[in-house]
């Protein structure tokens, strides 16, 4: 998810920062004072999904669809569930057929704060795992290939910020996504052992939504700091009295 966060939000960027970059005339522009500010933020961002899926160099904006993720590392500890997965060459598909629901914009002196609600058809990621640890009492040991696929992935994101020298400093970046549908599969988990691997598929897959649950917490708070410094990076470049004219 955090893949999927980055990828939104880059374009939402992108599609607020009409002055800041060279962009198709095609693309709508919003004015801060219009009575329809927050339905044109709306129409905008699902507009630049499409047209800037292939990434922005000026804003350090990556490819969108399919995003890569050369390595990620994951650690966590919770009682069911202990150990550490490294994720190389990962590829996430779908990003770019997001659908933006509706945008809320909330101006303060000196403050600034974005809702955003998102939904995701269909998200797939796959690349390659190593992992070690423990899941209940079997020992987890194994590398391979993987993927997840999510059906109806939904958030808020809620992005919150304070305005400094003409530029947006982003504080927060919040959101609990909820999935309808989620399908897990892995190459070798537990150390060659197929019987268990078959067996800890199936369990997983059948019990998805109480391990999201699990890891949900955890995770929306590295989520948050690693979509925090992302954001900076990209608002850092932009004037914001041009971006929220």
């Amino acid at each position: 998810m955090k893949r999927v966060a980055v990828t939104l939000c880059a374009v939402l960027s992108v599609a607020l920062a009409a002055q800041e970059v060279e962009i198709p005339r095609n693309i709508k522009r919003c004015t801060r004072d219009s009575d329809k500010y927050n339905e044109c933020l709306r129409d905008a961002i699902q507009d630049g999904i499409s047209k800037f899926a292939k990434g922005v160099p000026e804003l350090g904006v990556p490819v969108l669809d399919p995003y890569l993720t050369e390595l990620h590392e994951v650690t966590y500890g919770n009682g069911f569930i202990n150990g550490k997965m490294t994720v190389k060459n990962a590829n996430t598909y779908g990003t770019s057929r997001a659908r933006v629901l509706g945008v809320k914009a909330t101006v303060g002196e000196g403050s600034h704060r974005l809702e955003i609600d998102v939904l995701f058809p269909r998200i797939l990621i796959e690349g390659e795992y190593k992992a070690e640890g423990r899941l209940n009492e079997f020992v987890i040991g194994g590398k391979g290939f993987f993927n997840v696929s999510m059906e109806g992935v939904r958030t808020i994101w809620d992005i919150t910020g304070s305005v400094e020298d003409d530029r947006w400093v982003i504080k927060h970046f919040r959101m609990l996504p909820e999935v309808e549908k989620m399908k897990v599969y892995f190459d070798d988990l537990f150390n060659g052992s197929e019987s268990i691997n078959t067996a800890a598929r199936g369990f997983i897959n059948e019990y998805w939504s109480l391990f999201y649950k699990e890891l949900l917490p955890v995770t929306a708070v590295e989520w948050d700091k690693q979509m925090t410094a992302f954001l900076n990076v990209i608002f850092s470049k932009l004037s914001y009295s041009k971006l929220f004219a």
